[in-house]
């Protein structure tokens, strides 16, 4: 798991390829509104709402070459702490999709569609049916679809490079 100022530079590196955005979250639980929130601001980037297994069709695309998870996470961290994390820090539970864990997903994409997934996390200070967002995590949010957008500029800007 990546944390702290470490987390930009190593998403920056791991979107270097061409990356399917699921957003994930219920915008009715404070925090855990995130990861639609950063969907957004991100072009391209899908809001799931709390159903991701609905869009992993998505990630079966020729064009998906791994796919990123953006989603309020409880790392037991400070409010609005960013984390970079992979499968392998992950873990199982059982109960309903969002509540299994992303592991679940991650082991799917890898076993049906042979895509590596990482998560992009943010740490929640509340999720209580129709609390407000936490200021920590709206400015995480904002510091999220940045990095996201930096990203896909980079990748346009290469892209007309190399296709000149």
């Amino acid at each position: 798991m990546i944390s702290g100022e470490a987390v930009p530079e190593a998403l920056a590196e791991w979107l270097r390829r061409d990356t399917l955005i699921l957003c994930v979250g219920n915008r009715w639980l404070g925090d855990d509104a995130a990861g639609p929130l950063v969907a957004d601001g991100v072009a391209g980037a899908v809001d799931c709402g709390d159903a991701p297994e609905r869009f992993l069709d998505l990630a079966g695309s020729p064009e998906v070459a791994q796919v990123l998870v953006v989603d309020a996470v409880d790392i037991g961290g400070e409010p609005g702490e960013i984390v970079f994390c992979g499968r392998e820090d992950l873990t199982e539970r059982f109960g309903t999709t969002h509540d299994a864990g992303l592991a679940v997903l991650a082991r799917f994409l890898s076993e049906a569609h042979g895509k590596e997934m990482r998560v992009l996390g943010i740490q929640p200070a509340r999720t209580g049916v129709g609390t407000e967002v936490s200021e920590a995590v709206r400015g995480a949010v904002g510091r999220v679809a940045a990095w996201l957008a930096r990203a896909q500029q980079r990748e346009q800007v290469e892209t007309a490079w190399t296709q000149s």
